[in-house]
């Protein structure tokens, strides 16, 4: 009787190593999926944040501001200040991303000389995966994604 019990103990030795390299890979998989699409909130939470911000300064500005251009081919002023505040803001999600587009557009165009009736802010980021890079571009085709981000508000007149 004894034989047998001692028998059974040596063959069970390794089960515990056997059932771990079974699931070890199952619960690192549902580690890094949450944190992945966390990622992906947050930065779309940020450009969002941003657009919306750059479009409410754009969306205040004062008649003199808005009518000033910014001379030769540049931008109006107040379209590069807009620029400017959405890049602030996105500056912490740059290690993340590989182009990031900011949009700022006065009645569907370019601001300046006339007083527009809306202002609208778009930010498109080609967000790319450094933590699931192989198993994203197997299943999407590509490890890049593309956030779009838009705010539109109504020019407000002094």
């Amino acid at each position: 009787m004894q034989l047998r019990k001692r028998l059974w103990r040596r063959s069970a030795k390794g089960s515990v190593a056997v059932e771990m390299a079974i699931i070890l890979p199952i619960f690192l998989l549902l580690l890094a999926v949450p944190l992945y699409l966390a990622r992906i909130f947050w930065v779309y939470s940020v450009s969002e944040k941003a657009a919306h911000d750059a479009a409410r300064y754009l969306s205040t500005a004062t008649q003199a501001e808005m009518r000033t251009t910014g001379g030769g081919f540049n931008e109006a002023n107040v379209a590069a200040t807009a620029r400017w505040i959405a890049q602030q803001e996105l500056e912490g999600v740059l290690s993340f991303t590989d182009v990031i587009i900011i949009d700022v557009q006065c009645n569907g165009g370019g601001c300046g000389v006339t007083l527009p009736a809306t202002v609208h802010v778009g930010i498109q980021i080609a967000l790319h995966d450094t933590l699931l890079d192989g198993m994203t571009s197997t299943l999407l085709g590509s490890s890049n994604m593309t956030l779009n981000s838009h705010a539109t508000f109504r020019y407000i007149a002094d």
